[in-house]
């Protein structure tokens, strides 16, 4: 389960975004593409885990999930799909150039008041 890693390195890169203190995480925004090959529910589960004793225990994880982008290979014509892989809705051909969709984004952090 590779999410377990991801939600490792998210907390490594929320603790690097808090600095030193107490302060306790409340809301943890992402952005995820649907082809980035994350498993949302197994995240959220493994991120409970790896929060535990950590500023971030608790914490609500946010996730938007957003729609990839491809540029058919055969006809050239751009299309959105949710998944890994998308089809060209013009000729039916499978993949095609990845234009977005495979993407984690931290967007926010919400901590609690000091």
């Amino acid at each position: 389960m590779h999410e377990l890693s991801i939600a490792q390195d998210l907390l490594e890169k929320v603790e690097e975004n808090l600095g030193p203190g107490g302060v306790r995480v409340l809301r943890i925004d992402l952005k995820i593409g649907s082809a980035a090959g994350i498993v949302l529910e197994s995240l959220r589960f493994a991120f409970e885990i790896a929060a535990a004793g950590t500023r971030a225990e608790g914490a609500e994880l946010s996730i938007v999930s957003e729609p990839a982008r491809s540029r058919c290979a055969a006809c050239g014509i751009l299309f959105q799909f949710d998944g890994m892989i998308g089809s060209c809705p013009r000729c039916g051909r499978l993949g095609g150039e990845l234009l977005s969709g495979n993407e984690l984004v931290l967007q926010s952090i919400e901590v609690a008041d000091v």
